[in-house]
């Protein structure tokens, strides 16, 4: 069902009631006549949450008013989430159990999904064949159909943030003259804006994409951003007090010591603090994957 067809479905159950659009929005608390208007005219997607209502005030219930609406199954959302807070850390065990999650879904889960959280699954597996191949050639036909629509927001959602990443992914591969560089310093600057406008359960997403940004600029010594970036990872760790990326967030800090700030102290300081955090998560292949990147920092 389109916007049109629904917001035409609407009027036509409101006046079957009889209400007007006035009694029909009350105090205009939830919905305001403005916004029913335009959803009865077919230009504005009302949230979930307005729909809802919708569907309170026409006495119907949600699968009455949308009988074709999906509601995610509960072990898919399960899986997605599970996939997106477990890091692998390139751990073999790890790597084979998230394909075999995604696979999972694939198998039991795609063909009853909506087409965003299609999108969202399809983008998932997209960042990490580029990631895992080093090239930019998964997920160009998501990026081309959703990124700039989504750019346009000014409130991102787990799903416009996976797609993100898969942008920075990207960047990789770019030369930093590119136009798609240049949307990526927009990012840059913008992103840490977020931290205060995500859900504190939603903040890991956010953070995982601030890591990768400073991944990628480290990687092509763009360094004047990084202490921003590390302010607002400090802030995300803060506010919703989940530390599991804790260790590579001082990994990272440490290396910006050591190369870009020349001090060692810091670095070394920032270097048994990110053995504390993988210690403290009982992940001794991260413990030694921290051992020997330090070693090869300071051969």
């Amino acid at each position: 069902m389109d916007n049109k067809e629904f917001g035409l479905k609407i009027r036509d159950l409101r006046e079957k009631l009889c209400f007007t659009q006035e009694q029909f929005c009350e105090d205009e608390t939830k919905l305001s006549i403005r916004q029913l208007t335009r959803i009865e005219a077919g230009t504005s997607k009302p949230t979930f949450s307005t729909i809802n209502y919708i569907a309170g005030r026409l006495g119907m219930t949600l699968y009455e008013l949308m009988p074709d609406y999906i509601e995610l199954p509960d072990r898919y959302k399960i899986l997605k989430y599970d996939i997106l807070r477990t890091p692998t850390y390139g751990e073999e065990e790890m790597l084979d159990r998230r394909d075999s999650q995604l696979t999972e879904i694939y198998d039991d889960y795609y063909a009853l999904l909506s087409e965003e959280e299609r999108v969202a699954v399809d983008t998932i597996q997209s960042t990490i064949d580029a990631f895992e191949s080093e090239t930019d050639l998964y997920g160009r036909d998501i990026l081309d159909k959703y990124l700039q629509k989504i750019l346009t927001k000014e409130h991102y959602s787990v799903n416009d943030l996976l797609i993100i990443r898969l942008f920075i992914e990207h960047i990789r591969y770019k030369e930093t003259d590119s136009d798609s560089f240049q949307i990526f310093l927009t990012l840059v600057k913008q992103l840490p804006e977020h931290v205060t406008k995500i859900a504190s359960n939603d903040l890991f997403v956010l953070r995982d994409v601030l890591l990768v940004i400073v991944s990628v600029l480290g990687s092509k010594r763009l360094y004047t951003y990084l202490p921003g970036l590390f302010s607002s990872l400090d802030d995300i760790l803060k506010i919703s007090q989940d530390f599991q990326k804790k260790a590579i967030l001082s990994m990272l800090k440490w290396k910006y010591e050591l190369f870009v700030n020349k001090d060692k102290e810091k670095a070394i300081a920032l270097y048994e603090e990110a053995i504390i955090f993988a210690n403290l998560l009982e992940n001794d292949f991260l413990v030694e994957k921290l051992k020997e990147s330090w070693k090869l920092d300071n051969e």
